[in-house]
């Protein structure tokens, strides 16, 4: 049997996915497992790596086993995974602790006293992003304060991609589009070689958070299509073929965005999961702060493929806040609706299709882990009276995370020459409830595709480029995720969407100047 499928590995912040992909189908096998979330202290989120590595052994083993002799059809494999937060490894790979994820706002304090002295667009000139808590330079700072010691046995700092990739092959290496991701490196300097020297580290916010002592901990980058092989340890464990090529793959924004078919700026992609993630690509050599970067100062950017770069808006405001409100704040009918084994999900969303909405009902600021303003933010329902019930509370959220992913994507559209079409993934695609709520915030259509691993897409194409399967990753990505739905905004909602909006941002502006965790 020949060798025709690319394995995909995807670690986010809550789930890690492989999935097998035909090369000439597409036709695609996905394994997934969670892996829980480890909270120390109150504002504090970490991973144990011993259990994402072991969750992801599994999950390789797992979908495998779908395909008929698996290990021996496997032509490359391809990672992404989340960026930022801090993934802190020995010379072996092996965790020097447990990883700090993005969420995590322990280094939320200090990160307010830089922004205050007018640190943002210093470092944001060089790096591209903003300044925030979950950065890779916030938490070392932070970490360098409280566990010195372990700074001082570890070796390198790496991505949750970069981690598995290591864990793999047993090289330790950090991939460019994650490193660019995290604030410690010169974007713009690199873009301004047109990408022909190496990534080198964004120098002011190394000695803005006292990490000189610290330079050995950041590797220089390795290109996207680097490639190592399956070491014969990893082989045990996966049941993958030692020598399989392993390729260094993408940042999950990068590749949720080519993995989407956009590899220029004609659509913003938005991505409803954990975190509500909105982009659009430009040239790189037009990143600069007196430029669209000045414009738009987006909270996040990347370095993405053909030298262009990923300007992202995003926070933690997303579909999780509906998990969080079916399942521990609205329960009443979630309980029934569990009880008589309906997908508790799809039967909320299509009660909220059913229900007429009403300019008076709630809102609800989808602040529960932060928003973009603060780190520190708390989220809220506002404007409740005694007439409201679990209908128009958990309508008000699934609302909310529209209405915040707008104020996201209008920031972008700014500084655009015009509106842009939208394509959407996440949780939310698998209802056309919500897809349609969200092409009706949103004033603008909304494509979703029935491939539900977009970002697997982009990490098998790139994979696939690399032992020859597909002539370039464009190519890769149309083979794979060929089809897409659209919905188009409702024209008689406009009005009332409009109003909503309004009074949404009145609200959610004064939750921004709140001083939250102060």
């Amino acid at each position: 049997m020949n060798r025709n499928l690319l394995l995909a590995i995807d670690a986010g912040g809550s789930l890690v996915k492989a999935t097998t992909f035909e090369v000439v189908t597409g036709r695609s096998h996905t394994v997934s497992a969670s892996v829980a979330l480890i909270r120390p202290a109150p504002g504090q989120t970490e991973r144990d790596l011993d259990v994402l590595w072991a969750a992801t052994t599994a999950c390789v083993r797992g979908v495998l086993a779908e395909v008929a002799r698996g290990p021996e059809r496997i032509l490359a494999v391809g990672f992404t995974g989340h960026g930022n937060g801090l993934y802190l490894v020995d010379r072996n790979g092996l965790p020097a602790r447990a990883a700090v994820m993005a969420a995590d706002t322990r280094a939320a304090s200090a990160v307010r006293r830089w922004a205050a002295a007018g640190l943002d667009a210093e470092l944001q000139a060089h790096s591209w992003n903003g300044l925030w808590a979950g950065q890779p330079g916030p938490i070392l700072s932070a970490l360098a304060r409280t566990e010195p010691e372990v700074l001082e046995r570890a070796y390198a700092v790496v991505s949750c991609k970069d981690y598995l990739r290591g864990r793999l092959t047993g090289i330790v290496a950090t991939e460019l589009s994650d490193a660019s991701a995290g604030g410690l490196y010169d974007n713009t300097a690199w873009a301004a070689g047109h990408g022909s020297q190496p990534l080198d580290l964004n120098e002011p916010a190394i000695e803005a958070f006292g990490l000189a002592g610290f330079r050995r901990l950041l590797r220089t980058p390795i290109g996207s299509d680097s490639v190592g092989e399956v070491s014969a340890e990893a082989a045990r464990a996966t049941g993958l073929l030692a020598g399989t090529p392993v390729v260094a793959g993408m940042v999950d924004n990068a590749a949720l965005h080519h993995g989407s078919g956009v590899f220029d700026g004609s659509e913003i992609c938005v991505g409803a999961g954990t975190w509500s993630v909105n982009q659009v690509l430009v040239p790189a050599a037009e990143a600069t702060m007196d430029s669209i970067l000045g414009a738009i100062r987006p909270s996040a950017a990347n370095i993405a493929l053909g030298e262009m770069a990923l300007l992202c808006e995003a926070s933690p405001t997303s579909a999780s806040n509906f998990d969080w409100a079916l399942n521990r704040a609205v329960a009443g009918t979630t309980n029934t609706d569990r009880a008589e084994g309906l997908d508790i999900y799809a039967a909320r969303l299509e009660r909220e299709g059913a229900r007429a909405q009403r300019l008076d009902d709630p809102m609800f600021l989808p602040f529960l882990d932060g928003s973009r303003a603060d780190a520190g933010a708390r989220g809220a329902w506002v404007g409740l009276s005694s007439s409201n019930g679990e209908g128009e509370l958990l309508g008000a959220v699934v609302e909310g995370i529209c209405l915040e992913h707008r104020r996201h994507i209008e920031r972008l559209q700014a500084a655009l020459p015009s509106r842009l079409p939208v394509r959407l993934s996440g949780g939310a695609t698998k209802s056309p409830v919500w897809c349609q709520r969200f092409a009706d915030v949103l004033g603008v259509p909304v494509q979703i595709s029935p491939v539900s691993e977009l970002g697997s897409v982009a990490a098998a194409a790139i994979a696939g480029v690399s032992v020859g399967a597909f002539a370039d990753v464009p190519t890769g990505v149309r083979t794979l995720n060929p089809y897409w739905r659209v919905f188009d905004p409702d024209p008689a909602r406009a009005d009332f969407v409009a109003t909503r909006y309004q009074r949404y941002c009145e609200v959610a502006e004064v939750f921004d100047r709140l001083p939250w965790g102060e």
